[in-house]
């Protein structure tokens, strides 16, 4: 059964940060840097993130170089070689192994989706805890793999999300959970036409930094309401995905 993605599932995954901050209100040290240093930070870190990292011929699941042991996975293309850059600065990459040939989204609003993910996130450090600046990475939501069936989920929030009424009166929009971004890296990308129940194949990746993710916008929590001190706040967003199947949205 395809399942749908509530906000509800997502109330304790965007909990305020609480971890290795100072005595500014509980505040990391790391979400007050000036925004022209964190945009060089994530920009940096990016790049060491697509040297790291490479799409597993397997499954198309994103593999960090050496941690996987007796596979010797030197010929491997990085991420980095495959990378490109669009104008808005999104990153994306194709797999080489599983590349769509089916349909490509309109927008958010026209276009439902069925997406298959794992979907992570990272704030750039200048931390010496850590060999590399995306330092450790986080889960971003959820896997959808590992949850419930399995199977693809349609629209989820963080591509589509349709406030309460109770919500609208409290504030609430939709800018405070979508993310225009990778409804707009995802336009770089076909359907790969297989059934939303198969075993998941990676067809690609989207990298968003920060700038064009949450950024240090305020953030929808629906157990907190809303909060400009997310766990996403300044973090860079990466979706390792595939996109089996689309059809055209009936409502908006």
């Amino acid at each position: 059964m395809i399942k749908k993605f509530f906000v509800t599932l997502i109330a304790c995954s965007a909990v305020l940060v609480g971890c290795n901050n100072d005595d500014d209100n509980g505040v990391d040290k790391e979400t007050k840097i000036p925004v022209e240093e964190r945009n060089a930070l994530d920009d940096e870190a990016i790049q060491q993130y697509m040297e790291d990292f490479y799409f597993n011929p397997k499954n198309g699941k994103l593999t960090k170089f050496d941690t996987i042991k007796g596979n010797d996975d030197d010929a491997y293309p990085t991420l980095k070689s495959l990378a490109k850059q669009d104008n808005l600065g999104i990153w994306y990459a194709e797999n080489p192994n599983h590349k769509g040939t089916g349909e490509t989204i309109v927008s958010n609003d026209s276009t439902s989706i069925y997406l298959s993910s794992v979907t992570t996130y990272f704030v750039a450090t200048n931390s010496t805890d850590y060999k590399r600046k995306y330092g450790s990475l986080g889960q971003f939501y959820y896997s959808s793999i590992n949850t419930g069936d399995g199977s693809a989920t349609q629209d989820p929030t963080f591509y589509y999300f349709t406030p309460t009424a109770t919500e609208i009166k409290n504030g609430v929009k939709r800018e405070h959970i979508e993310l225009k971004n990778f409804a707009e890296g995802l336009k770089h990308f076909k359907t790969t036409n297989r059934s939303t129940s198969d075993l998941y194949n990676f067809q690609g990746v989207i990298i968003l930094p920060s700038r064009l993710a949450y950024a240090r916008n305020k953030y929808y929590v629906q157990s907190t309401g809303l909060t400009e001190y997310s766990t996403y706040r300044d973090a860079t967003i990466v979706f390792n995905f595939e996109l089996p199947k689309i059809e055209k949205r009936t409502t908006k």
